[in-house]
């Protein structure tokens, strides 16, 4: 992870304090009951969570989003991180949250960098949602004709999961439009995709964006 050298971190499923100090941000903040964290090498000058109204019946944590205003040398940046409720019968749960999510951003829509797991395929209704906000779909401006899937069934990690999905993208970095003239940004790929002293590092690979 730290061969990156990412200014930004947005992980979700990040329930192991140790870790998150090991990886040495000078900004650190998590949302522990959702197992959100967002690291950033630019100071916060505010950070706010969400959690969902939305709820699926099929889950007994909490679902939320974890926002931070980061003092960026050219202005500030909004950014945010959540994790979707995953169940396959839980799409209008999702699409619920995704409704919940906008109108909590709206007010720095302008300025905002939203990342996460949607647990949702880029055709389905909360991803077409977040695009109808004027977020740009950050992998899809890049590579338009190409899948860039962050579900891959030949990840070791998935093989043992009892619930079966095919490969698809659900690993998103959303822009607003207007954020662009600040940040620039110039590429996007998906990494952490490979084996590393033969293991993976988790059972989704991550979604890496490059700013100037």
């Amino acid at each position: 992870m730290s061969e990156l050298q990412a200014d930004v971190l947005c992980l979700q499923e990040a329930t192991d304090e140790a870790l998150l100090k090991a990886l040495n941000f000078p900004t650190c903040l998590t949302a522990p009951s959702s197992g959100l964290a967002l690291l950033s090498r630019f100071p916060a000058a505010s950070h706010e969570i969400l959690t969902y109204r939305a709820a699926s019946s099929r889950e007994s944590s909490p679902r939320q989003a974890l926002l931070a205003g980061l003092s960026l040398p050219g202005g500030e940046l909004w950014a945010a991180v959540t994790h979707l409720s995953w169940q396959a019968a839980d799409e209008p749960v999702r699409l619920a949250q995704v409704e919940e999510l906008l109108a909590w951003t709206a007010p720095r829509r302008p300025r905002l960098l939203l990342a996460g797991d949607m647990n949702a395929e880029p055709s389905a209704p909360p991803i077409r949602r977040i695009l109808q906000s004027g977020l740009a779909d950050l992998w899809a401006r890049f590579h338009p004709s190409q899948r860039g899937n962050t579900w891959d069934n030949a990840n070791p990690f998935i093989q043992s999961h009892t619930v079966k999905f095919p490969d698809r993208r659900i690993d998103y970095l959303f822009l607003s439009q207007e954020a662009f003239p600040l940040v620039k940004p110039s590429a996007c790929e998906v990494v952490c995709d490979a084996p590393r002293e033969g293991l993976h590092p988790s059972d989704h690979y991550a979604v890496l964006a490059h700013f100037a």
